[in-house]
């Protein structure tokens, strides 16, 4: 059986590299790219290419695997032709796509069919979580009351939405409303069709917590995130390190449970974090795994910020999650 994998990009560059490594045959790999001197290179490597997802017509029922890695307009409709010629599990990128609609009528056209679907949410693919809460509770911080995060041109999708998706499990919470107030911009330098999201989105999240975005297109500070609790910050990792930091005994113990803002944030731990390599275990959930890390479920939760934050900039109000409507912006 072979794998697809459509994309060969920066993203589908490291798939097609850990299916080598995981001992995969390079002529059971077919890459799928829109780029005719990438896949002239690829053929002359051992590849088996195609500039289209059309043209596999004549594989039907012969693959197996699909890892869609193109651009996030593409992802449902290329999953849609992998799944007519008989593909049943599936990698797809995120966002899982750029319209809440087409989401809609993906999942209605899939339904019943028995396909897998992991959808590839970096930090869901870690151990992360169940770090930062081992540290709360190792010096009693409590739950986390919110998150705020924060960076350059990162984008609210391109890197936003993997710590908005994290974001939402550190909470335990799904987000109810938004108000945004964004710069939408057309400097993609691949693709000027696509939009790199910045500005700020506040979100209230089911059970009132809070999730608070600022970026700025007009600077190159990678994306950090702080989890903010009562008597501490627990900032995301960098560099290899998580940094806790937490608010002094002395002040805890001499006001208790009233709040004040006496007192420092001061005291500065660091717990080592190695980041893995988050490819190697999507395909290892691909090959093998009965239950998704991600579903489409998980997936549209995030899809549903990143698009409600759009219409909240444009209708300039508050905007519900539930009842979000596409603006028709293309996102990856």
């Amino acid at each position: 059986m072979s794998v697809a994998l459509i994309g060969h990009g920066s993203i589908g560059s490291r798939y097609k590299n850990s299916l080598i490594k995981k001992g995969l045959n390079k002529d059971s790999i077919i890459i799928i790219d829109t780029n005719k001197k990438i896949n002239m290179q690829l053929i002359q490597e051992g590849f088996t290419c195609y500039e289209s997802v059309d043209n596999l017509e004549n594989k039907k029922n012969q693959i197996k695997y699909g890892i869609i890695a193109n651009w996030g307009p593409e992802h449902l409709s290329s999953a849609i032709k992998l799944i007519e010629i008989g593909c049943k599990r599936l990698i797809i990128e995120k966002p899982i796509s750029s319209s809440i609609s087409e989401l809609k009528s993906f999942k209605d056209k899939i339904k019943n069919k028995n396909i897998f679907i992991s959808v590839h949410y970096h930090w869901r693919f870690t151990n992360i979580v169940s770090i930062i809460e081992g540290i709360a509770n190792k010096y009693n911080f409590g739950d986390p009351i919110g998150i705020r995060i924060y960076g350059g041109a990162v984008g609210l999708s391109t890197n936003g939405t993997h710590f908005l998706d994290l974001s939402c499990q550190l909470l335990k919470s799904d987000p109810k409303t938004v108000i945004a107030d964004l710069d939408i911009d057309n400097i993609n330098p691949r693709d000027k069709n696509l939009v790199y999201i910045g500005g700020s989105a506040f979100y209230r999240m089911k059970n009132h917590k809070f999730i608070n975005v600022s970026f700025s297109n007009s600077n190159s500070q990678s994306i950090n995130a702080d989890i903010i609790y009562r008597h501490g910050i627990i900032q995301s990792p960098k560099n290899g390190l998580i940094k806790c930091l937490k608010r002094d005994d002395l002040s805890i113990n001499k006001f208790d449970k009233r709040l004040t803002r006496y007192g420092l944030f001061d005291e500065e731990f660091n717990f080592d974090f190695k980041d893995p390599n988050t490819v190697d275990i999507i395909l290892d959930e691909l090959f093998e795994g009965k239950i998704s890390s991600c579903d489409l479920f998980n997936a549209e939760k995030s899809l549903r910020m990143v698009l409600g934050a759009i219409q909240s900039n444009i209708d300039e109000k508050k905007v519900y999650l539930e009842n979000i409507s596409d603006k028709g912006f293309r996102i990856s």
